[in-house]
């Protein structure tokens, strides 16, 4: 960013500041700060109303590997996360190591508002927008669903943010080791790795620093990033040697073309992606994330152009950082479309928190100067943060809300019935099978376990169960269990009738 336009945003950021609140600026930073220490403690207050309890298989993968690494045992499952292994083996110094990943997920989605306000100040200087983008973010229900998850997604979009605004602020070395972090805590995001590649080309250092600086920067980065990706391999190695090539192989076709449900498998295509995030989030926000990435990168391209061109308004509003995030967003917003399950809305959460960082600084820039737009934009945020609000509300009351997991909530509904000895699911296989001793558990994946399961019934009537993600027509549904946030799926509890 130059520096008459950063002093030009500074001295807008101090008339917005002075026209908000009415006082000096040290003052509005107290406020700010206040105001999100205050939403802080509103929503710790809020989230430990939930226990902290595995709520997949993935999950309990992760628990495993914190006790022993092995991804052929699938402690965790490919490829391997160690990174985010290291975290939890971190923290179950001082918690249980069944729940260390837990906290470890849920210590990084408490960061994560804060890492999006950091790039928010980054790029407008403004702690008014900063301040609420922020906000935004904290009341985000799918940040609770990765908060409680025990899962990589948190630590990951964590690490994300903090290497884009290594990247912003050109301290190369340390982008490389943020994004090799990042890797190493979910391998997935590689494709958000090589978008933040682009930032550099957007901030036109091959026109300030020439060739050789350009490649100076980006050793620096690849250095860090390869020293962190040569101990990790290492660690892996180290567990399962060759094998592991062999793990990865199986693996990765298994995710595009069999159980992955992405649009490499028979049955799935790019349009379920728009049905599930619309039916996750809602059609205007999709609609609204849209816009705003286009809008950010086509102004962008509009500004470039040769020096004796008179400028133009649109100069004002384009910015090299926000062309950058909105790009690295569009990327990845491209790939989990064709190489992700949309079943699991936690694979958007990374565009969902760079929207919130490139929407605050557009409404920053736009609202400049004009107090009843300001009125306006704040009046919607307003309206969507208390919609959230409305929705945590209710769990402060008992038996309101259910606080376990659809997944706890099915087991606890088994263990007080008796007489059954037989479940049938797709979902979470191996959970079940741990925490229901005693009782057999039929993988549904497999044909034969349809037949085992009539059979059974056959045998000892009231005794053979399925569980399904979805419903099951031809069955009679006995239990229904609901998802808490955003990102979880709701359970279908059948009894398998003779």
């Amino acid at each position: 960013m130059g520096q008459q336009l950063r002093e030009g945003l500074a001295k807008q950021s101090e008339r917005i500041s002075t026209f908000l609140f009415a006082m000096p600026d040290k003052l509005v930073w107290q406020g700010c700060a206040l105001f999100t220490l205050l939403a802080y403690l509103f929503w710790w207050h809020w989230i430990g109303q939930f226990p902290l309890q595995l709520t997949s298989d993935d999950a309990l993968n992760f628990a495993r590997g914190v006790e022993r690494f092995s991804v052929l045992e699938f402690r965790p499952h490919f490829p391997g996360y160690p990174a985010f292994i290291g975290f939890a083996r971190f923290a179950a110094l001082w918690v249980e190591p069944s729940t260390a990943a837990i906290w470890v997920s849920l210590m990084s989605a408490m960061l994560i508002p804060l890492a999006v306000a950091r790039l928010i100040h980054l790029c407008s200087l403004s702690l008014v927008a900063a301040t609420l983008g922020g906000v935004l973010a904290l009341t985000q229900p799918l940040l609770a669903s990765m908060a409680l998850s025990g899962l990589s997604d948190a630590p990951a979009i964590l690490l994300l943010l903090v290497a884009l605004a290594a990247t912003i602020q050109k301290q190369y070395w340390r982008v490389g080791l943020w994004l090799g972090l990042m890797l190493a805590t979910r391998p997935s995001y590689v494709v958000l790795a090589f978008a933040v590649a682009a930032v550099p080309w957007w901030q036109g250092l091959h026109r300030q620093l020439g060739l050789v600086g350009l490649t100076k920067a980006f050793l620096k980065a690849c250095f860090s990033l390869a020293l962190v990706g040569g101990v990790s391999l290492t660690f892996i190695w180290a567990h399962d040697g060759a094998a592991y090539i062999s793990e990865g192989i199986r693996f990765t076709q298994g995710h595009f073309a069999i159980w992955g449900n992405t649009v490499e498998g028979n049955d799935a295509t790019l349009w379920q992606w728009v049905i599930a995030l619309r039916n996750g989030f809602g059609g205007a926000l999709l609609l609204a994330s849209l816009l705003s990435l286009s809008v950010a990168i086509v102004i962008a391209i509009a500004s470039i152009k040769p020096i004796w061109l008179k400028r133009s308004r649109l100069d004002a509003l384009s910015s090299p950082e926000l062309a950058a995030l909105a790009t690295v967003t569009g990327l990845y917003w491209v790939w989990i479309s064709v190489g992700q399950n949309p079943d699991n809305l936690r694979h958007w959460a990374p565009v969902l928190f760079l929207v919130l960082v490139v929407m605050p600084v557009q409404v920053a820039r736009l609202i400049q100067g004009r107090p009843v737009l300001f009125v306006v934009v704040l009046g919607l945020i307003s309206y969507y943060c208390g919609r959230n609000i409305d929705a945590m509300v209710p769990s402060f009351k008992q038996d309101l809300v259910q606080r376990q997991a659809p997944i706890q909530q099915a087991i606890q509904w088994i263990r007080s019935q008796p007489t059954i000895k037989v479940v049938g699911t797709n979902y979470s296989v191996n959970l079940l099978r741990s925490q229901l001793q005693g009782r057999a558990v039929y993988d549904m994946y497999y044909p034969s376990s349809e037949r085992a399961l009539r059979e059974q019934a056959y045998q000892n009537p009231n005794s053979a169960w399925r569980i399904s993600g979805t419903q099951l027509p031809g069955l009679k549904l006995e239990a229904q269990f609901a998802p808490r946030f955003i990102g979880e799926r709701g359970l279908f509890l059948y009894q398998i009738s003779q």
